[in-house]
């Protein structure tokens, strides 16, 4: 797991008991796990009773660091005994520690739907069609002769909204998207081949 500096000494000022005590580690772990399933926002932080006696950059400290730590985590779907492993080498007492797991296992999989929901992703395509048309002439110019493709892209976001993109193009545009669409997919083999 690939963690900032900043996010591992962040996690060392929560071990600290002197600094964080227990009923506040409880409360900040708590508030932590709300903001990432969305259920309250950063000012309920600064709200809570239990808090109020914890220095002010500690808390911020120690709150970016376990709320990046959770979305890492989280992200990677790293199993309990990592997440153990982890914060026993950043000098977490084994009590704080079962204490993050048993929020971990009562909220690894709303935390999952909250960040598949979260992620940004572009529309796919789900079908496409197109119609040829042949100019002969225009108001300025008497003889045209160029053919024109109209290409209509029917796109679907990942919460199921339909959308469309129409645009037109000439013979060489055509080609050339034509032309960086292979060279996308060789590219996606390659990198598949390496992996």
């Amino acid at each position: 797991m690939n963690l900032s500096e900043d996010c591992l000494k962040g996690l060392e000022v929560l071990a600290d008991e002197k600094i964080v005590p227990n009923e506040a580690f409880r409360a900040l772990i708590d508030c932590c796990f709300d903001v990432v399933l969305k259920h309250e926002t950063e000012s309920a932080l600064f709200e809570n009773s239990s808090l109020k006696n914890v220095d002010v950059i500690a808390l911020k400290q120690t709150y970016s660091a376990f709320i990046i730590f959770i979305l890492e985590t989280m992200k990677s779907n790293i199993d309990n005994s990592v997440i153990t492993h982890t914060l026993e080498d950043h000098k977490l007492s084994s009590n704080r520690i079962q204490v993050i797991i048993q929020y971990f296992n009562q909220n690894r999989i709303a935390i999952r739907k909250v960040l598949s929901i979260t992620n940004f992703h572009y529309p796919h395509i789900i079908d496409v069609n197109w119609r040829l048309d042949y100019f002969m002439k225009s108001n300025s110019i008497e003889k045209v002769n160029t053919p024109v493709y109209l290409i209509n892209l029917t796109t679907e976001k990942e919460e199921g909204e339909k959308g469309e993109v129409e645009f037109a193009c000439t013979l060489d545009q055509l080609q050339d998207l034509v032309f960086k669409l292979r060279d996308a997919q060789k590219q996606i083999e390659r990198s598949s081949i390496k992996s």
